[in-house]
């Protein structure tokens, strides 16, 4: 089970985004994020938030 906070997800959103977009999502996410949990990642995927999105905004390659 891969379980995040949402204060790392939105550490990470923040690096990879800026602290805007990090404060305009903070209220849309869960408390725990289980990234293996459909309803969880689908979240994540309204939001735009892809595991190839967010790694390439962080500059590296999927």
């Amino acid at each position: 089970m891969a379980v995040v906070t949402r204060t790392h997800a939105l550490n990470v959103i923040r690096r990879a985004y800026g602290p805007d977009f990090a404060e305009s999502v903070r209220d849309k996410l869960p408390d725990r994020l289980d990234l293996e949990n459909p309803r969880d990642t689908k979240v994540l995927y309204d939001l735009g938030l892809t595991p190839d999105r967010l790694i390439s905004a962080l500059g590296a390659e999927y």
